[in-house]
């Protein structure tokens, strides 16, 4: 009887947690799929998320959302509709493109809202607003990249010739390129282009434009240029070329003409709404973003040296830099009583540009020749550490430190690095390869979570181009790469005579020697373990002093800059070996590893300057690293040749 009453005790018990776990799984399950955190895409996610709250749909209360963010992976993006479907998601929201396409290819089955795209007819969502997959509907934003251009001929007359960077792996690279076109053909004026693979390529690009004749540059939308925006607002100042962006998500832009992300976003969301309310997607035509806005920005127009007419400044949306119809009325004096420099047009500007990357990158090739040539250590730590120490230098930069304790501190956090690198391999017995592996894959989420965000602009910020004008005054006329470019190889010369001299001191050789015969080096009593580690510290260090030195010349710190880093690094390495007519000493090996960087980032910026086929840049400076390393074995052979004849 006592085991009747407590089963009868625990029945409402029962039927209170049945009752609890049946309105558990009738709540909605959003799975939220976003490809990246720049700035646009996070305002649609923030405007998506404010229509659910606005309607009374709370995260976590209401609706359980399991929001993904695939940080610019873009093979992470099936997996997060894997797990999405795992998980019983009720709806998916996607933001970007590509995140909408990988949404389309892996869920048929439940309604689809996607968001932040700039044509759904592209990727195949459908083929009108009202004639599109059925368990789909959602929000596009065509940017007026058009409408832009004729603005910008409206702003600047005198320029007759516009440009803009894109990059051929954008999905609407080629239908933002045809709109700019066309509004460069209602307006008369011509317009140019270059491609560009990578955040690095972007100082270049600007000057490649300009050496095909464009004095101004109308940027068309790009993921890729968008997180590195402040190095096109960087580069466009210094060659005197006024900008107009595509985009208000991006400050920096004397003119910006686009649509407001925010409103796309909750848009979106109120898609959303209607389908937790039970309508079908089916039935619910594709919403685009119609409302323009024009954004001033009258501190930028005085920084490019340049005046906005009033009678558009009249039209924006919002002034920066001003307030109320003073703004209209006294827009011209506003601009040019500031009596910014104006630097004279430098035609080795596109060069300069090159070479003073190139000094940047020489710290690199060191860091990969340590460990590949001195260890014989196969690292990929670098495609981390080089990212680190940019992320670290940014952060500590635009939080007030010091730029030069900053780059100092990026240096150790990139030797911290290296050394991980070296415990896993010598202390747990990971393979060298998998633990540059593991240590360069765990440096993301660190690089994240020291900058807080994808992105750390370093426009307008203090760097070591201040310390360059504090020690020669002259300087404060020359350009920033000018500056840069004076400090980095003044860098470069003391960086490799201290290489140099340390290879060559007791421990120094012993180090040499690891790599060149352990045995012999163990034998002797020396701790190969030790060596190993504090010398990839060293050479991680050497590559986070790297990264360090192209944030501030470049003006930002990106999460995704360390991709493709290793790989420049041995081209630099190789080529500068295969500079070396024969076998040299150990100065003559560093000094030509560092020619290497240079000549390699030149070769990066040939490609460019010819103005190529964007889709074969990356095949043009391929076939230009291996005439470099074939030139070694055609002297061989022609001298083989002439000593049988």
């Amino acid at each position: 009887m006592r085991r009747l009453r407590q089963a009868v005790r625990f029945v409402p018990l029962a039927l209170i947690a049945a009752c609890g776990t049946k309105k558990d799984s009738a709540r909605s399950i959003i799975g939220y799929a976003q490809v990246s955190s720049v700035a646009a895409l996070d305002e649609a996610r923030d405007g998506f998320f404010k229509a659910l709250a606005d309607s009374g749909y709370v995260r976590d209360s209401s609706i359980t959302v399991l929001e993904r963010n695939a940080q610019g992976d873009i093979p992470t993006l099936s997996l997060i509709m894997s797990d999405f479907i795992q998980q019983g998601v009720t709806q998916v929201a996607t933001v970007s493109s590509v995140a909408t396409q990988a949404a389309l290819k892996a869920i048929t089955d439940r309604p689809i809202i996607f968001g932040a795209v700039a044509n759904p007819y592209i990727i195949g969502a459908g083929t009108s607003p009202t004639n599109h997959r059925p368990n789909v509907t959602g929000a596009e934003i065509p940017l007026p990249v058009d409408s832009a251009v004729m603005l910008a001929h409206e702003a600047f007359p005198e320029v007759k010739e516009w440009g803009t960077l894109f990059d051929p792996a954008d999905p609407f690279a080629e239908f933002y390129l045809e709109k700019a076109k066309a509004g460069a053909a209602a307006a008369g004026v011509r317009f140019v282009t270059v491609a560009c693979t990578g955040p690095g390529d972007i100082a270049s690009g600007i000057q490649a434009l300009k050496a095909q004749g464009a004095n101004g540059v109308v940027q068309i939308p790009s993921v890729m240029i968008g997180g590195a925006f402040s190095a096109v607002v960087k580069s466009t100042r210094q060659a005197d070329m006024p900008l107009v962006a595509t985009s208000t998500s991006f400050g920096g832009a004397p003119i910006a003409l686009g649509l407001s992300f925010y409103a796309n976003g909750y848009s979106m969301g109120l898609l959303m709404i209607r389908v937790l309310r039970g309508e079908n997607p089916a039935t619910i035509p594709f919403q685009a973003e119609r409302r323009r806005r024009l954004v001033i920005d009258l501190n930028a127009a005085r920084e490019y040296g340049v005046t906005i007419p009033a009678t558009i400044v009249s039209r924006a949306d919002s002034v920066i830099g001003g307030t109320g119809a003073s703004v209209t009325s006294t827009v011209g004096a506003r601009i040019t009583n500031q009596q910014p420099v104006r630097r004279g047009n430098n035609p080795f500007g596109f060069w300069l540009v090159a070479v003073t990357q190139g000094l940047a990158y020489a710290a690199l090739a060191w860091g990969v020749y340590l460990a590949s040539r001195t260890l014989h250590f196969a690292d990929i730590t670098p495609d981390g550490s080089f990212t680190l120490g940019a992320a670290v230098a940014a952060s500590l930069i635009v939080g007030g430190t010091d730029p030069l304790l900053a780059t100092f501190v990026a240096v150790l956090a990139g030797m911290v690095a290296g050394y991980v690198t070296g415990v896993l391999h010598t202390r747990l017995g990971i393979k060298d390869l998998l633990a540059g592996i593991l240590v360069m894959t765990a440096l993301y989420s660190v690089n994240l979570h020291v900058m807080g965000k994808s992105n750390v602009s370093l426009l307008d910020v203090g760097t070591l181009v201040r310390d360059v004008h504090r020690i020669i005054p002259a300087s404060v006329t020359w350009s920033d790469d000018l500056s840069l470019g004076v400090l980095f190889f003044a860098i470069t010369i003391v960086l490799g005579l201290i290489l140099a001299w340390y290879l060559r001191t007791d421990f120094g050789m012993a180090m040499r020697a690891v790599g060149d015969n352990p045995a012999m080096i163990t034998a002797q009593g020396v701790d190969r373990r030790r060596m190993i580690e504090l010398g990839l510290a060293l050479a991680n260090g050497l590559v986070a002093f790297s990264g360090a030195l192209i944030a501030q010349q470049q003006g930002f710190a990106d999460v995704g800059m360390g991709v493709g880093t290793l790989v420049a690094g041995m081209a630099a390495v190789i080529m500068g070996e295969t500079l070396l007519f024969k076998r040299r000493g150990l100065g003559m090996t560093i000094t030509m590893v560092a020619a290497g960087a240079i000549l390699f980032r030149g070769m990066v910026s040939l490609a460019l300057r010819l103005g190529l086929n964007p889709i074969d840049l990356k095949l043009i400076t391929a076939v230009f690293v291996l005439a470099a390393l074939a030139l070694p074995k055609l002297r061989y052979s022609r001298a083989s040749g002439s000593a049988s004849r």
